[in-house]
């Protein structure tokens, strides 16, 4: 794991919301903090640090203003002239690296998903291996006892409905253990890949006790959304949890716009996704149901729990250190 160095620090009292934003606009591998009465800026990059440092100290003292400021590739070892671009290799993250010297770009570059220690994230370990047991149910016909029973009418009272016998048998977990069935492999990787890339970071930030929570709310929500949609159809799998935690990232990147564990892209795509799948596009081009009131409810669900525990605070825990 890189060592976070120092490049520089300000006073309290100044405004880095241009900075912030500069950030963002590059996905560059910086991080604000606030240490002994300033605000440090961090960067894992010694090369880039000391490109950064000319343009952080004319910004600084006002001589430019970062909005305007472009980046730009260094091509074959010759800098850009101009006062107010910087010369900078946004995928590379050692400045200045170049085609002649690819061993060293490559032992130098940042990751873009950051990595946790396995055990901060031990819920997240377990849904994945969840997706690939579910799946093994499945295909192995031993899953009936973990979903739903579809309806084969809905023209009853919920007193009558496949899902109040279930609660009045006493079990309860069919509410939640619909998300653990997968009915193909691939479904079964997207989801597991879902999970380690959105469920990691947010796990290893709020904690594992918060993080369950989610995931059972989530998970509840999802599965309740999906069987009053369309009661008459068995459904599982994990893309509404998935989806949960694509809310709860969309907002904690709201309230922490330097957090930057999962890559601003990845919830857009994600969005994108839902609504082909919601426009039945998905299911024209493969043939395959989609679950797309479980997607949605997932989604609304991680968007309130995520606003309810920022607004208690929590987005604190994803302030970058």
């Amino acid at each position: 794991m890189s060592q976070w160095i120092s490049i520089y620090s300000f006073p309290l009292s100044k405004d880095l919301g241009a900075l912030a934003r500069f950030i963002q606009r590059y996905q560059l591998p910086l991080r604000i903090t606030e240490e002994k009465n300033q605000q440090l800026l961090l960067c894992p990059d010694a090369g880039l640090a000391e490109m950064l440092k000319p343009l952080l100290q004319r910004w600084d003292s006002g001589e430019l203003d970062l909005d305007q400021v472009q980046m730009q590739r260094i091509e074959d070892g010759v800098p850009v002239s101009e006062a107010t671009q910087v010369s900078a290799a946004t995928t590379d993250s050692q400045a200045g690296a170049t085609e002649d010297n690819p061993d060293k770009k490559n032992s130098d570059a940042v990751s873009v998903l950051p990595s946790f220690p396995l055990d901060k994230t031990p819920i997240s370990l377990l849904l994945i291996a969840l997706c690939f047991f579910g799946w093994f149910l499945q295909v192995n016909n031993l899953s009936s006892g973990l979903l739903i029973y579809p309806d084969q009418s809905g023209a009853h009272p919920f007193s009558q409905s496949s899902l109040a016998w279930h609660l009045e048998q006493g079990q309860w977990w069919r509410l939640f253990t619909p998300a653990i069935v997968h009915f193909s492999l691939p479904h079964a990787l997207f989801n597991a890949l879902g999970i380690w890339i959105l469920g990691r970071p947010i796990e290893a930030r709020s904690g594992s006790v918060v993080f369950i929570l989610l995931v059972l709310l989530c998970a509840l929500a999802s599965n309740l959304a999906q069987y009053f949609w369309q009661s008459g159809v068995k459904f599982g799998g994990m893309s509404g949890v998935v989806y949960a935690l694509v809310g709860f990232a969309l907002v904690l990147q709201r309230f922490q716009p330097l957090w930057r564990d999962i890559p601003a892209g990845i919830p857009a795509v994600a969005l994108v996704w839902l609504l082909l799948c919601a426009l039945g596009i998905v299911t024209l081009l493969t043939g395959v149901g989609v679950a797309n009131a479980a997607h949605i409810g997932g989604l609304l669900s991680g968007l309130v729990i995520a606003l309810v525990y920022c607004a208690l605070g929590g987005a604190r825990r994803f302030a970058p250190t």
